[in-house]
């Protein structure tokens, strides 16, 4: 068996990072419009149309962290930062999750959004994102 080295796992942690990043900017813009309209009680009264593209968009996020997860699980990971990693990895999936609930928190057929569920959803990403930013931080730092 190879032996896990920096060089073989900082490229994946530097893809799941660009495409985590990139991934929020996409949906940030998406994620403001569905949270002004829950907060004004307007969910109903948006175009169906844009509705339904806001849910897709958190769909094909949900996807790519999902993929991320996979990659974060394969990655071959030098002895020293195997702590660090199995955080991170555990920081992520949970934030993965918490993606996954707020998509699941929005009900295409007759339009609306479980707010209970939304809200939680949001406050767990906020939560992990937090745990996966350290985690990277500390592992960055170990490399450094």
């Amino acid at each position: 068996m190879k032996k896990a080295t920096m060089a073989t796992y900082m490229p994946v942690l530097s893809k799941v990072i660009e495409s985590t990043e990139k991934m929020g900017e996409e949906l940030n813009p998406s994620f403001e419009k569905l949270r002004k309209a829950v907060d004004d009680e307007a969910v109903a009264k948006m175009v169906p149309a844009e509705f339904n593209d806001i849910q897709m968009s958190f769909a094909d996020g949900t996807e790519q962290y999902q993929k991320n997860v996979e990659l974060l699980k394969k990655a071959s990971v030098p002895a020293r930062l195997i702590g660090r990693h199995r955080n991170l990895l555990a920081a992520y999936e949970a934030y993965a999750a918490a993606c996954a609930a707020m998509t699941a928190s929005l009900n295409i057929d007759d339009q609306s959004v479980d707010v209970d569920a939304f809200n939680q959803a949001e406050k767990d990403q906020e939560t992990e994102m937090a745990h996966v930013s350290n985690d990277v931080q500390r592992i960055m730092s170990m490399v450094m």
